[in-house]
């Protein structure tokens, strides 16, 4: 599967990741494409907790059931206050990361964090 960042993630034999064209699922022997939707666009995918977390070049985020049967985004958003691009190349292109109950998203000179932890039951 071609791939715009070169990260993929490799899950009970598919591959997840980005290409031109956006989010991708494929199966890893055969390169066969599962499914393949235009989410956020090309960007940076990492796995956590049974979801994939898409950070698209563009700046915005989403977050994407692991499953090969279909694209299902269960959420989107565009982090505030992005940087300014000062060239028409500069993109976001750092990868997600989860540490902890947090989402960390980098877009140039900036930092987000979220929390993302699944509340504990009283």
């Amino acid at each position: 599967m071609p791939n715009t960042l070169g990260g993929q993630v490799l899950l009970a034999g598919y591959l997840y990741g980005t290409n031109p064209k956006g989010p991708a699922c494929s199966e890893f022997v055969t390169g066969k494409i599962k499914w393949q939707s235009p989410g956020v666009g090309p960007g940076a995918v990492m796995y956590a907790d049974g979801n994939l977390y898409v950070h698209g070049e563009n700046g915005d985020v989403a977050l994407v059931e692991a499953t090969p049967e279909a694209y299902r985004e269960k959420g989107r958003f565009t982090p505030t206050g992005r940087p300014k691009r000062v060239r028409a190349r500069e993109m976001a292109w750092a990868y997600p990361v989860v540490a902890n109950g947090r989402l960390y998203i980098r877009d140039l000179g900036t930092l987000w964090s979220y929390d993302i932890a699944i509340p504990k039951r009283a």
